[in-house]
């Protein structure tokens, strides 16, 4: 019989419990009963002689012994403990069940089934928690996205299939999931999907699975969000001409966050980042500068602080104040209260504001103005007003005139502070209805002047 690399092909003793009262006993428990131990030195039998096991404790009341033709073929290697991981096949024979051996051997070959296979009872939760700490670690990403993360990842470990070995997650598991979440938002689909992605990922790469059912072309996929939204981008001209007018007519001490709202429909700056100026060193109306160092953040117990950096890496920038923008920066200065970490916007108490704070006032004045409506059915099967607007609509509002007034995608990028242009594109497809009918005359004036169309002066057509 030729050797094969990877099979090793034996006669192997078989030894049986023969008393079902032993079962319950290890066979070396049983052994150490034994009252002729030292005769036949533990049950170790190693001689035989035509098929025929050779030695005195043949006639053991314990154990039936017996001969059986195998063949051990490798099927991988553990990462952990180094040791082969293999797969046992018996015949009548040795050459039979050389022969099973060989046969799944190839197959497995053929097929590159060949894997180092770690034993590991990790689960979801444990592969997403330390492959996104890893990253923040490694700069890959910021202290905000680990936040949204971890987030994500206490929402998800309320689910039992996330808290056991990821290998013995099943598919219909996570689909029966991700079906229970298209009644949610995309992004929260998203954050939900793309975290389990990475988990089956991870675990494909450290050789938990052989099996990583959320990739390839039969992966289970992002299910669709059925989840109707009221959500929008920014508030049209008239919307935002209503807001600014009550604005700057409010009473400061009726509205003392107007210059905060003011300052973000004017500069497009994060709410994060304009709740932390400082007023001694990142305003500077001499050369109508302001600059942007920081970003309000969260501790690890979710607490608001002031953050050492910007949320992006290239977030620390210079804005220019136009005389927009000076008007309510003085205005900000005149109301200032002094604290003691220079906040141009601080509370009666001189403690730092948090967006939720501010978030809720601008909510509550968009309802009296009507603005953003709309009702939705409570618990109780009430219909009750409620508004879209937000605070970060009005950086959206800000961009979306930016748009408009034909700034060009990439400066605008640079205003805003994004990573991806893809994100600032989203405005120019928001832009205003009538920004909109002006471009449709234009391009018709243009096509007009090429001679590219001729149409009657008289006909006169209004623009939707």
């Amino acid at each position: 019989m030729n050797k094969v690399k990877g099979i090793i092909v034996g006669t192997y003793l078989t030894k049986t419990v023969k008393n079902s009262k032993d079962k319950v006993l290890s066979s070396k428990e049983i052994c150490n009963h034994c009252k002729m131990k030292d005769k036949c030195k533990y049950r170790q039998i190693s001689k035989f002689e035509n098929g025929k096991v050779i030695d005195n404790n043949v006639e053991c009341d314990s154990f039936c012994f017996s001969i059986t033709p195998k063949a051990i073929v490798t099927t991988g290697r553990d990462t952990i403990t180094g040791r082969r991981t293999t797969k046992t096949f018996v015949g009548k024979n040795e050459k039979e069940a050389f022969n099973k051996a060989l046969s799944f051997q190839i197959e497995m070959e053929e097929n590159q089934e060949f894997r180092i296979i770690t034993k590991s009872n990790k689960t979801i939760i444990d592969l997403v928690k330390n492959k996104i700490e890893e990253d923040y670690k490694l700069g890959k990403i910021i202290k905000a996205t680990l936040k949204r993360k971890s987030d994500t990842i206490k929402k998800l470990s309320k689910e039992k299939f996330t808290n056991k070995p990821i290998s013995k997650v099943t598919r219909d598991e996570v689909v029966k999931y991700l079906e229970s979440l298209k009644n949610y938002s995309k992004s929260t689909i998203k954050q939900n999907y793309e975290l389990l992605c990475m988990a089956f990922r991870q675990a494909k790469y450290e050789n938990i699975i052989t099996d990583n059912f959320m990739e390839g072309y039969n992966r289970v996929e992002k299910p669709k969000s059925e989840y109707k939204s009221h959500h929008r981008v920014s508030l049209t001209v008239d919307e935002q001409k209503k807001l600014v007018d009550y604005l700057n007519n409010a009473n400061y001490k009726d509205c003392r966050h107007k210059y905060i709202l003011l300052l973000l429909l004017s500069t497009g700056m994060r709410i994060g980042e304009a709740l932390v100026l400082d007023y001694d060193k990142d305003i500077d109306l001499e050369n109508r500068k302001i600059y942007i160092r920081r970003t309000q953040t969260k501790d690890n117990n979710g607490k608001a602080i002031i953050g050492n950096t910007t949320k992006t890496n290239t977030g620390q920038r210079t804005l220019n104040m136009n005389n927009i923008i000076y008007q309510i920066i003085q205005g900000a200065l005149e109301h200032r209260i002094e604290n003691k970490e220079h906040l141009l916007f601080c509370k009666e108490d001189r403690k730092m504001y948090v967006e939720n704070s501010i978030n809720s006032s601008l909510k509550r004045i968009v309802l009296d103005l009507d603005i953003g409506i709309y009702e939705e059915e409570n618990t109780k099967g009430k219909l009750v007003k409620k508004t879209d607007i937000h605070t970060h609509m009005l950086r959206g509002t800000f961009a979306t005139r930016c748009a408009e007034a034909k700034i060009t995608p990439a400066v605008l990028k640079k205003i805003l502070d994004h990573t991806d242009i893809t994100v600032t594109m989203k405005y120019y497809v928001d832009v205003d209805i009538e920004f909109e009918k002006a471009e449709n005359k234009n391009v018709e004036d243009y096509l007009i002047y090429k001679e590219i169309f001729n149409v009657d002066s008289d006909y006169n057509f209004d623009y939707v």
